[in-house]
């Protein structure tokens, strides 16, 4: 079926972009732990959308009944689930033992790309029930595997803070806090959409909530390089030496490519360069 080979590009394609990039944050020592804490989770989303979410959901409506009070109140049940969910990783002794403040977002990014997995394959057994979605070709599934390549990213950018903050000695609570309250403000837009407050149409919406979540998960991303000191952009970019200090820096996600060189920022110096794309590897 169309959507089952759709998935399992998408899931090759996770573990190779995300997979990478949590190898390269990692010791090989950690690399084994985030291999568990992507393990871990890679059941958590089709468990708590069974044992949490559709219990609730069922309950609510009961009370409620159909209506925008249900609607409004079913915004909270993906932040409110999901994010705790991803939160059990830490219960594993032998993660949390080893957390530390520099390895804790290579934690969060494979406990992100465990738990997208999970989602990817849950959806896509939704998806066979469904008979047009079920005879349709894998490659009528392009939406389906860009979007769900940004959510498997999202999924650990958002639970990042928790692991960072927690590994930092700062709150956890807070990190968790900001991690659901990220997790809302990326799915809030498609609320709006269906409920079309301002009378654009949906053909509107959906150009404007384009332009949104690729902001947003740029956002994401500096702020997730940002917990690593740029070692995440180096991951990516790799390295420049500043024409104008002659520092070496890791790279930012923010600058202007242009095939063979870069407008980019220093963050020594502070000021912005064209550096060649190429850069001779770091000596020592």
């Amino acid at each position: 079926m169309g959507i089952i080979i759709a998935a399992a590009i998408t899931t090759l394609l996770a573990i190779l972009a995300f997979g990478y990039l949590v190898y390269r944050l990692c010791t090989p020592a950690d690399w084994r732990v985030a291999l568990a804490a992507a393990a871990v989770a890679l059941p958590l989303q089709p468990l708590v959308f069974y044992a949490v979410r559709l219990p609730l959901h069922a309950l609510l409506q009961s009370a409620l009944g159909p209506g925008i009070a249900l609607n409004m109140i079913s915004l909270f049940y993906a932040p409110l689930t999901e994010e705790p969910a991803k939160w059990l990783v830490l219960l594993v002794p032998w993660i949390r033992r080893v957390l530390r403040p520099d390895n804790a977002v290579a934690f969060a990014l494979a406990t992100g790309l465990g738990f997208g997995i999970g989602e990817i394959w849950f959806l896509a057994e939704q998806l066979t029930r469904v008979p047009q979605f079920a005879a349709a070709p894998f490659y009528m599934f392009g939406g389906f595997l860009s979007e769900r390549l940004l959510v498997v990213f999202v999924h650990g950018a958002t639970v990042a803070f928790a692991f960072k903050w927690l590994a930092d000695g700062r709150s956890f609570a807070l990190g968790a806090l900001l991690g659901v309250v990220l997790h809302f403000l990326i799915n809030f837009p498609i609320f709006l959409m269906s409920i079309d407050p301002i009378g654009v149409g949906r053909d509107a919406w959906s150009a404007a909530i384009q332009i949104y979540l690729i902001a947003f998960v740029i956002a994401l991303g500096a702020a997730v390089n940002r917990m690593t000191r740029g070692r995440l952009s180096e991951s990516v970019l790799g390295s420049a030496t500043c024409p104008e200090c002659g520092s070496r820096y890791p790279r930012s996600l923010l600058g202007l490519n242009f095939v063979t060189v870069r407008y980019e920022r220093c963050p020594n110096c502070r000021h912005w360069h064209w550096v060649p794309m190429k850069q001779p590897a770091r000596e020592g």
